[in-house]
């Protein structure tokens, strides 16, 4: 993007620019940053690191963006929005995904969601799979999922601190029974279903040494969750 561009000190690469000439090295920022950032052959992994963080956080601020109504500020949406960007990745039905809106537009504890919110929450969505392995445990033990044990299992599978007030939201919109907990079934059922799985599935096809990584993370996820809250 063009924030990133005037960040690094390089212009937008346009259809002028091509060349067919391969001796011919355009000063891009991602042909720089990705490849040869001072002509020296090797890549700058902290710089490297920076660019890909720097990417994501403009793709989720896009995302962000189409959610926001002009009367909010530019850093919030609505809850009503914040849901429809969650409920996006699912592929709950169009019923399900009205009754879900419906609920969060009666909700009167937050009236929008920031930045920073959304980003946790997308945090978590992306490593929802090692967040469903820790939650298991407590449908396997019978044990409620609260509040406290949510926050704790998304910190410790995304590396994000979700909000109070997002899992307040969360908790509001899908604690169908209105007991104050989670069940598998009222969270976990209707999030797994994202449509993030499909590229997942392909990747594991694609790669299948990749599966035993990620068993062997998941895992470990597993045992830390009961070492916690045995």
């Amino acid at each position: 993007s063009s924030g990133i561009n005037a960040e690094y000190g390089y212009k937008m690469f346009t259809k002028n620019d091509e060349t067919s000439d391969p001796s011919v090295h355009l000063k891009t920022t991602l042909r720089v940053l990705l490849f040869d950032r001072d002509d020296s052959g090797s890549i700058d992994l902290e710089k490297f690191g920076n660019l890909l963080r720097d990417v994501q956080t403009n793709c989720l601020q896009a995302e962000f963006n189409r959610f926001r109504s002009k009367d909010s500020e530019d850093d919030r949406i609505s809850v009503q929005g914040f849901m429809r960007a969650v409920l996006r990745r699912t592929k709950v039905t169009p019923i399900q995904r009205a009754r879900f809106i419906d609920k969060s537009e009666v909700y009167k504890a937050i009236d929008e969601v920031s930045f920073d919110q959304f980003k946790s929450m997308i945090a978590l969505i992306n490593n929802f799979s090692d967040f469903e392995v820790a939650v298991r445990m407590y449908q396997i033990a019978k044990k409620p999922l609260s509040k406290a044990v949510f926050k704790r299992a998304a910190y410790v599978c995304s590396g994000e601190v979700l909000d109070d007030t997002i899992i307040d939201l969360l908790f509001f919109v899908f604690d169908e029974a209105g007991d104050g907990h989670l069940s598998h079934s009222e969270f976990v059922n209707v999030m797994r279903k994202m449509e993030t799985s499909v590229s997942s599935a392909q990747k594991a096809k694609d790669d299948p040494g990749s599966i035993g990584l990620g068993s062997y993370f998941r895992k470990c996820i597993r045992n830390e969750m009961i070492k916690l809250y045995a």
